[in-house]
């Protein structure tokens, strides 16, 4: 960053004085200086409104109120001020340095040592000249994160428009969820997506970290889910129907990108035909909670993280649902702020919120989370459940 013209503000009503500044100021090293002379304080008010000032310099003799040292110093703040007194008591010295005065000299010191006043100009100016690149920086830095908070709403609108309705029902079920970001945009994703009138796919993914790289990446598996989607409806592939070969096709393209990203993921497939549930675990936890007849527990499974291992092992089940069921997924946020001391007595937790009559995302999360306490990490429910006749 270049020094710009340094401008000095000399308030003095002394031809003498004012000369003898100028022929001082003239042999600092500084070659980038400007002395503008007010000859009394309201010509120095004048000056300060439509000038940018570096430094002060006030003769004291020349100004009858008292206060006005303290007045000016305090109106160009953080630059400095310097006061040249008549007589150079260290009464009056000391007073001129409470009253917001960087430096004091006598105009006596002026003709006797000269060089103590230049350094003091020099030292000064430099220290105008740190001031101004730490607010250039501070700028650059505010005109930064403004940017990048733009950026960040953006991208949280987009993402936000990748999800799915918050409750929605596909072939005869009910799909809802509720998200809760530990930053503006999120890591936890989930979707559901009717591949036909009979079978339908839905997951819920938690990708490592927090924040904007963690979003992009659930921005890509969007696009990877769907256009296995769209590969089946072309009929060029038909793994959109297997939750295991969809946790290759999605670990595969994840490796691709490069991002040195991962994420664990539940992947599941409902089928009206025969009212069954094949899933597949991409090292998950917690694992779903399912609640038929009466009782809930979790579904057995395991496997292995996602965008980490070249050739991956997944676990694949398939279970009968019942007439009436609930399935409750969880990002593993959720044993961050649920309450209990042991790993256990959270997993209690989880199944006994889950056999609330009235259940919901929200109503789970309400019995689960405490009120009032701050989400460390995403935290993300999303519920499956038979739509009744």
């Amino acid at each position: 960053m270049g020094h710009r013209e340094q401008a000095i503000l000399m308030v003095s009503a002394s031809t003498a004085v004012i000369d003898l500044i100028f022929d001082l100021c003239e042999q600092c090293q500084d070659a980038h200086l400007r002395i503008i002379v007010a000859r009394g304080a309201d010509d120095a008010e004048r000056v300060l409104e439509h000038r940018e000032i570096s430094m002060v310099i006030l003769d004291r003799s020349s100004i009858d109120d008292v206060s006005y040292l303290s007045h000016i110093a305090a109106r160009v703040s953080p630059m400095p001020t310097v006061a040249l007194l008549a007589e150079g008591t260290a009464e009056d010295m000391v007073l001129a340095l409470r009253n917001g005065a960087d430096d004091v000299f006598s105009l006596g010191e002026l003709n006797q040592h000269p060089a103590l006043f230049i350094d003091s100009v020099e030292r000064q100016l430099r220290r105008v000249r740190m001031i101004e690149e730490a607010r250039f920086l501070r700028e650059s830095l505010e005109r930064s994160l403004d940017e990048l908070k733009a950026d960040q709403h953006a991208a949280q609108q987009l993402q936000q428009k990748l999800l799915p309705p918050p409750k929605r029902e596909l072939n005869h079920h009910t799909f809802e969820y509720i998200l809760q970001p530990s930053l503006l945009l999120s890591g936890d994703f989930v979707d559901s997506i009717a591949i036909n009138e009979y079978q339908t796919i839905f997951y819920l993914a938690d990708v490592s970290g927090h924040g904007a790289s963690s979003a992009l990446v659930t921005v890509l598996l969007k696009n990877m889910t769907y256009r296995l989607v769209r590969n089946y409806n072309r009929g060029s592939s038909f793994d959109i129907q297997s939750p295991m070969a969809t946790l290759h096709r999605v670990n595969r393209e994840l490796l691709l990108t490069g991002l040195g990203k991962h994420l664990t993921m539940f992947i599941g497939l409902i089928d009206a035909r025969d009212s069954t549930l094949t899933y597949a675990v991409g090292g998950h936890h917690p694992m779903p909670v399912l609640v038929q007849n009466g009782e809930a527990a979790f579904l057995e499974g395991r496997g292995m993280p996602i965008g980490l291992f070249e050739q991956p092992v997944f676990d694949e089940r398939r279970i009968v649902l019942e007439p009436e069921y609930s399935l409750t997924l969880f990002s593993d946020g959720i044993l961050e702020v649920a309450e209990g001391r042991t790993l256990e007595e959270k997993e209690q937790a989880l199944l006994k919120a889950c056999m609330s009559r009235n259940l919901s995302p929200q109503s789970i999360s309400d019995s689960i989370i405490p009120a009032g306490r701050m989400n460390p990490d995403d935290v993300a429910i999303m519920t499956v459940s038979r739509v009744k006749a």
